[in-house]
């Protein structure tokens, strides 16, 4: 019981980080081209991955919550965007569940999840593209003419984004208590649910 409640805790604690890092460190200081890369999509990434779709659903919601309060741009774009993208990025980057991991076996499949921090980096760019792709829909529908300075902000956006999670997920993983896992056993990678170092 108190091994559960303290994982929880370092998760509230980090995504609590997360935000705060965005806000008063990634946005005004940190920019690629001009972009500031999203450390939230990142976090909700790791999160994703490493918890799977309710957490990674809650960790959007939260998200999604405080910039639409705090740092309002396009009206509902963020309160919706943030959990909608973590609960269908979740559907193709969370851990496949142990009947679904058989089922692909009993077809002659390898049955097995890839790589998390593979999926990680997979689930925070498709994120991003998913966030400039409604951010530039928004701007076409209210009147604004789309220019290659536009489309080309977005894709850095992508790649500022993408560059960050790489940077940012080995020591996020750490301290949640995650490692990779070990291709010597096959348990590990067949069952793919990341192991805890306090497990």
């Amino acid at each position: 019981m108190r091994h559960a409640i303290t994982r929880q805790l370092k998760l509230l604690v980090m995504v609590l980080l997360g935000y705060l890092c965005q806000v008063c460190i990634v946005s005004p200081y940190v920019k690629i081209g001009g972009v500031a890369p999203s450390l939230l999509l990142a976090m909700t990434a790791i999160v994703i991955v490493g918890y799977g779709r309710l957490r990674g659903l809650w960790v959007g919601a939260f998200y999604g919550i405080v910039m639409e309060t705090l740092l309002p741009s396009v009206a509902m774009l963020n309160l919706m965007f943030y959990p909608v993208s973590a609960l269908m990025c979740s559907v193709f980057f969370a851990d496949k569940s142990a009947s679904r991991l058989q089922y692909e076996r009993s077809v002659g499949k390898a049955g097995r999840n890839t790589s998390p921090l593979v999926r990680t980096v997979l689930c925070a760019a498709t994120n991003a593209l998913l966030y400039e792709i409604v951010n530039v829909i928004y701007m076409y529908l209210g009147g604004a003419a789309l220019t290659a300075a536009q489309v080309s902000k977005s894709l850095t956006g992508v790649a500022a984004t993408t560059l960050l999670t790489l940077i940012v997920m080995i020591p996020i993983r750490k301290l949640l208590g995650f490692r990779k896992p070990d291709p010597e056993n096959p348990a590990e990678l067949r069952f793919g649910k990341p192991l805890r170092l306090d497990d």
